[in-house]
């Protein structure tokens, strides 16, 4: 399945977020798999299916 996991500034919520596609079984998956590219100082925001 893809999902779609959005990452943002950590503490900026008026900042506009990106999105990752991923094609992994689970929602749990997508997010160890962006947050393991993820730069320090971002965070995952959100993560819906695709």
């Amino acid at each position: 399945m893809s999902w779609f996991v959005r990452h943002g500034p950590k503490g900026d919520t008026s900042a506009e977020a990106e999105a990752v596609e991923t094609g992994v079984p689970t929602p749990a998956d997508a997010i160890d798999q962006v947050r393991a590219t993820l730069p320090e100082d971002r965070i995952v925001t959100s993560v819906a299916p695709y």
